[in-house]
C-alpha cells in the first residue's frame, strides 16, 4: 500500500460474499499477488487505479483478476515474460513472473496475462478444495 500511495495509485477490491477458502502455501501466493502489483504500480509511473477482483468459478475454482490502467505490454515482450531472465526493467531479474506461473501451477491453477495500450489483466483460476 506505501508504495501505491507514493505513486499515486488507488487499489480497488471487488469480490463475492460467497467466497471459498482454498487450500495452498499461504506465503507463496502471497508472494506472487504482491509480485503482480508491484508490476502493475511500476507500469503505472504518473498513477492510476489498480483493481483485484475474487470471483468464484462454479463449485470447485475461484478466479483471482489484477486489472491496471498501465501502459501494457507490447506483444513481442509478452510471448517472453515467462522465460527466465528476461526482463525490461534496469533492476529486475526477469524471475518474478516465471517463479509465479511456477508456483501458480504448484497449486494446480492456471495464470493468464492479457494485456493492450491500455493496460494489463492477470487472471489466476485456482482450485477449492
Amino acid at each position: 500500500d506505501t508504495q501505491a500511495l507514493m505513486n499515486n495509485i488507488e487499489i480497488i477490491t471487488l469480490y463475492e460474499t460467497n467466497i471459498f477458502s482454498i487450500f495452498c502455501d499461504e506465503n507463496q501466493l502471497k508472494q506472487v499477488f504482491i509480485n503482480f502489483l508491484k508490476n502493475s504500480i511500476e507500469a503505472m509511473p504518473k498513477g492510476g487505479k489498480i483493481s483485484v477482483e475474487l470471483q468464484s468459478l462454479g463449485f470447485d475454482k475461484l478466479k483471482l483478476l489484477f486489472i491496471d490502467e498501465g501502459r501494457g505490454i507490447p506483444d513481442h515482450i509478452l510471448n517472453r515474460i515467462y522465460e527466465p531472465f528476461f526482463t525490461t526493467k534496469e533492476t529486475g531479474t526477469g524471475l518474478g513472473l516465471m517463479i509465479s506461473k511456477q508456483i501458480i501451477e504448484n497449486h494446480n491453477g492456471t495464470l493468464h496475462i492479457r494485456s493492450d495500450k491500455k493496460g494489463t489483466i492477470v487472471e489466476v483460476i485456482l482450485p477449492i478444495f
